[in-house]
């Protein structure tokens, strides 16, 4: 708890006020993992998966529309803005999905 003070004599009783101990030895630990900590971790998780889904994809589009390029043209056109245009418009929901579910198994896996 904020506040809490060093008590010197260890046979003193704490200090208590409105049913919160003022010492450290009485008090709560300060960094507990309760509910707020899950959900950071799992939202660091769903990050992560994300970004990597997103790079393989990225990557995945990039590759197949440069392979399916006329041979005249490669070279000539820009392949990565497409790809990147592609992707944000018609992918990212399934990559979101995809990286949600990665991200609640490995939650699961950390937590048993």
């Amino acid at each position: 708890p904020t506040g809490s003070v060093w008590k010197v004599n260890d046979e003193a009783e704490c200090d208590m006020a409105d049913g919160m101990a003022k010492c450290w030895k009485c008090a709560p630990p300060r960094y507990a993992m309760d509910w707020r900590f899950a959900v950071s971790f799992f939202v660091f998780l769903w990050n992560n998966a994300f970004n990597v889904a997103l790079g393989q994809i990225l990557i995945a589009m990039a590759v197949g529309m440069w392979f399916f390029t006329r041979k005249e043209e490669k070279g000539k056109t820009s392949i990565v803005p497409g790809a990147v245009r592609t992707i944000f418009r018609y992918h990212i929901g399934s990559v979101a999905f995809g990286s949600f579910i990665v991200a609640l198994v490995q939650f699961i896996r950390y937590f048993m």
